[in-house]
């Protein structure tokens, strides 16, 4: 595969990234045509060394060098980084930005009218490979475009191609922040499970293991639509002892709950990205 793929800000999630691409021979990508930029010649010595790609500090010669530019940095850099690229020549460049929050119209005060920007959400399970990638782009991409950018993230997971941009805040509350939601309750039911005489790395082998069970039936679903509630129903017996569970989470509200936090989310999503580009 003779196109380049950039990483500006290969931190965690770039590195993720990279590890993924790198992970399957089959999928074409090789190291020769990955590049990155750290912030340090040390961070960029790591990477050179880990994953044998052209890794370090410039980002003028990673942009020159690139054809898609993956923009890895946290969106209070994104900023610095924008006004460096609008001195760089973008012509042909794809630019794919992993920040939160910041909408295409906010890129484009910067890097102008005619940018092609694709929005993508990955959530921290890209370091297993193990992410859902919300992707969203206003532009009309090739097929081959697309093609290669879906690549690009099924490295570490699956994908969902957004028909609107409004649609990443929902991924941010879904996936993004949704991970944190179970171990939420996961972290709720450790400490509720000491009472019965388990040990703190018993119960969390225990826990685990129920979230991975919960997990691989949920992918296992071959219900149209397929609704969480069809193995709620299955499993809670009239009468019986996870019926009485669920009884409990009603009277609480949850799905209330879960509505507000997931509405949080978004709305924090939203102020930080319009406090950080008022003066753009």
């Amino acid at each position: 595969m003779a196109t380049t793929i950039g990483f500006l800000g290969a931190g965690h999630l770039g590195s993720a990234i990279i590890s993924g691409m790198l992970a399957d021979g089959a999928n074409g990508f090789s190291a020769k045509h990955i590049h990155a930029t750290c912030k340090s010649a040390a961070s960029a010595a790591y990477l050179k060394q880990a994953h044998g790609i052209n890794a370090h500090t410039d980002n003028r010669k990673l942009v020159a060098d690139s054809d898609y530019i993956i923009l890895g940095v946290k969106p209070v850099q994104m900023k610095a980084v924008l006004d460096e690229l609008a001195d760089c020549n973008l012509d042909d460049k794809i630019i794919i930005t992993l920040a939160a929050g910041i909408r295409i119209e906010h890129y484009r005060r910067i890097l102008g009218d005619d940018a092609i920007i694709i929005r993508a959400m990955p959530n921290v399970a890209a370091s297993r490979q193990a992410s859902l990638t919300g992707i969203y782009s206003d532009d009309d991409l090739d097929p081959s475009e697309e093609d290669l950018i879906n690549a690009v993230f099924t490295a570490i997971g699956e994908t969902a191609w957004l028909d609107d941009e409004t649609q990443i805040d929902g991924i941010t509350a879904l996936s993004g922040s949704g991970i944190a939601y179970f171990f939420r309750l996961m972290q709720a039911m450790l400490d509720a499970g000491e009472r019965y005489g388990f040990e703190r790395d018993e119960l969390y082998d225990i826990i685990t293991w129920t979230a991975v069970g919960a997990g691989t039936l949920a992918l296992d679903n071959d219900h149209t639509p397929p609704e969480f509630a069809d193995y709620c129903q299955k499993i809670a017996v009239p009468g019986g002892t996870t019926e009485a569970a669920l009884a409990v989470f009603d009277r609480a509200k949850l799905d209330t709950i879960v509505d507000d936090a997931m509405t949080a989310v978004a709305a924090r999503s939203r102020a930080i990205a319009d406090e950080l580009t008022k003066d753009w």
